[in-house]
């Protein structure tokens, strides 16, 4: 035998035939863990019928200790592994645990553990509430332009999910960019879900009516005019009169088109009476704006004036 090549081949060959036949004939049971796989939860919709909705800040997993023939054990991993968690049974708000259960399509296999044992899963209240859409822009229009009105069409959306996050959502926004634009501006806008402290709520467990809204944001042209007082009628006379104290504000910024602005010089005040005017000469005014016209400092004004007397 050793010397003979031959006979080592054919022993060779019989031992691995030998080998073949046992590991994948008589293939003998073998165990073995398939770590982290995912479970998926069943009766989600009879759970909801009773205004309840599961919360999962994570992926829920389990690691399985298998035991079977090494055949079907082999190539086996978590992708061909079913576990399921049925949460039909909840009903009511708060922490729960519910057991798994665990299908393996293949040949007579057998779970030895499951760690864990068992899932701990948060239910909430399932709400729907209307949330206002509030326009929001980014970006400086060019040099000598300003935002005017903002509007979103729907005005409102839906919010459905848990109560505890759809709690937290102060506005759904939608943001559009100005930057160098002289024209107003159209577009279809992607909604995002904001906090009251100001910041984007992203959640797999509420869901919005609408995903996109249209919007439509005005680009006025804006301009310095003068601001022109008026007085009523026996206030200012040719012995005493009222005139803008020397640092009153004597013009004021105001948007509109291009069109309403053209011939527009000055705003007046509405009419002035004596008993308007505060003993420190203050006087708080409306100003009389033409149609399509907006005072960029607001529309209601305090002036400084002084009285003027001939002598």
């Amino acid at each position: 035998m050793k010397n003979n090549l031959s006979a080592k081949i054919i022993s060779l060959l019989f031992a691995i035939g030998m080998w073949f036949y046992i590991i994948q004939v008589q293939s003998p049971e073998v165990e073995r863990t398939v770590k982290d796989v995912p479970v998926f939860f069943t009766q989600r919709v009879e759970l909801e019928s009773k205004d309840l909705v599961l919360i999962n800040d994570k992926e829920y997993t389990v690691d399985l200790k298998i035991r079977g023939q090494r055949k079907y054990l082999t190539d086996i991993d978590a992708s061909d592994i079913s576990v399921s968690a049925d949460v039909s049974k909840i009903d009511r708000t708060g922490t729960h645990s519910i057991n798994t259960s665990v299908a393996i399509p293949y040949g007579n296999i057998q779970v030895l553990k499951q760690t864990p044992s068992s899932i701990t899963i948060t239910v909430d209240e399932l709400v729907e509430e209307e949330k206002e859409i509030k326009v929001v822009t980014t970006g400086t229009p060019k040099e000598g332009y300003v935002v005017g009105e903002t509007k979103a069409s729907p005005e409102t959306v839906k919010i459905r999910g848990a109560k505890s996050i759809v709690g937290a959502i102060d506005h759904v926004a939608a943001t559009v960019d100005v930057s160098n634009r002289t024209e107003d501006v159209s577009s279809v806008v992607r909604l995002k879900m904001i906090s009251t402290s100001d910041t984007e709520i992203e959640s797999p467990y509420v869901t919005c009516s609408e995903e996109t809204v249209d919007v439509h944001c005005e680009i006025l042209k804006k301009k310095t005019v003068t601001l022109e007082p008026v007085f009523a009628p026996g206030i200012n006379t040719k012995a005493e009169w009222y005139v803008l104290d020397d640092n009153a504000l004597k013009s004021v910024e105001v948007s509109g088109t291009v069109s309403a602005l053209e011939d527009l010089t000055k705003v007046k005040t509405e009419v002035i009476t004596r008993e308007m005017i505060g003993k420190d000469d203050k006087v708080e005014v409306k100003l009389v704006l033409p149609s399509g016209i907006s005072c960029l400092d607001g529309d209601k004004l305090t002036l400084k004036l002084k009285r003027e007397i001939k002598k």
